[in-house]
Order: C-alpha cells, then structure tokens, then sequence
C-alpha cells in the first residue's frame, strides 16, 4: 500500500515533486539565502518545503536542505517514503486508540494516510477521520467542506474555498470528495444487495474463496 501512496502522492495533481526546497504557498523555489521565522515560516508567510510535500524543519533548514540547493530524486524519494510511513503509523493508532482498532478497507486507509499527509487529518479534521473509519462518508464528505457542518452548512474551510493564491486546494479537495463519493455509492450498493439480495453475496463470497 505505501509503494500505491508514494506513487499518487508525487503526482502532479497531487503533491508533485520539486528537487529544491519551494513555498508550499506559491510552489516556486525559494531564493538562496532567505531567512525563515521562529516558527519555521518564509517572509510569504508559506513554509518551506522539498521533495513531495515534506515540510522542512526550521533544524534541517539550510543545515541538511539548504536554499538554491538541488538534490537527486532517489534521496527525497527515500524522504518521501519514510514520511508516508510515519504518517501510517499515526493512521492506525489513532484507530487503535480511538476506535478500537476497527478494521478498515484499504481504499478507506490510502486516503486516510494521504489525508494525514497532507492535512494532518486526526488532529486538524478529526470529524472528518471518524466518518471515514465509521463508513459515514457524507459526514467525511461535510468536514472537507464546511468548516462546522453540524451547526451550519455555509461556512466553508479553507481547503474548500482557499485564500488567494491557493486555488488548488479546492481542485485536490475536490478530487478527494469525488472519491469518498465513490466508497459510499459502493458501500449503499453492497447493503442493498445484503437486505434484498443476499444470495448474490454469497455468490461473490464464494468466488473469492476459490481464488
């Protein structure tokens, strides 16, 4: 699974790849020599970032990545694979902890793990992750979009409809609904197969089990 993560992830409609360290706000290259905050950000207000999406440190920042630098793929490559297993790490056990260690399909676990990539999704969207790991995925689907679906529907995140300059936020968001969309028009398919036709299940089962 983390090989089939790595791979979407670097592609360009999602993280994408850069060999030098860039502002995740702009996506351009930062200038040798510019400074970074106490908290790690650039004048833009963006915050350094290299390889496939890998956040640089305000420790590694120019000491192990340094501006106007390039570095091979096969290096941030080995980043981006440690990254995503890290962050599957966090993926199971916040489902251990929190949800009893509830088993999950795998398509429901790739974008968990992307998700936590990309938006740190336990902490920053955690009604979100619930409705993923309890098969609720219109409630998956509302906490992308809003920012307090259960109170009001017209308050949007800021993934949904991003400040200037980050028009692609809404694109991948989008992308990532279109898929969740996915899970739950299967998910409603196999209940009604189950309540009204429960010999076809059987039959797949079956199939299965001789494979």
């Amino acid at each position: 699974m983390i090989e089939e993560i790595v791979k979407e992830l670097s592609s360009p409609d999602e993280e994408g790849f850069k060999n030098s360290i860039y502002d995740d706000s702009s996506g351009k290259i930062v200038p040798k020599g510019t400074p970074i905050d106490q908290e790690g950000k650039l004048p833009s207000g963006g915050s350094p970032t290299i390889g496939t999406g890998h956040l640089v440190t305000p420790e590694e920042y120019d000491t192990i990545y340094k501006t106007g630098e390039m570095y091979s793929k096969s290096e941030l490559d080995k980043l981006l694979y440690k990254d995503v297993q890290e962050k599957m790490d966090i993926v199971n056990q916040t489902i251990e902890k929190k949800y009893d260690n509830k088993p999950v399909a795998d398509d429901v676990k790739k974008i968990l793990v992307k998700t936590t990539f990309w938006l740190d999704a336990p902490n920053k969207f955690p009604k979100f992750f619930e409705g993923m790991v309890t098969g609720d995925y219109q409630k998956a689907i509302d906490n992308l979009i809003y920012t307090n679906p259960e109170v009001s529907k017209e308050q949007y995140t800021k993934i949904y409809e991003p400040e200037k300059g980050m028009s692609g936020l809404k694109e991948r968001t989008l992308k990532y609904i279109e898929a969740i969309n996915k899970l739950k028009k299967n998910n409603i398919e196999v209940m009604y197969l189950c309540k009204n036709k429960p010999n076809s299940i059987k039959k797949i089962k079956s199939k299965i089990e001789q494979l």
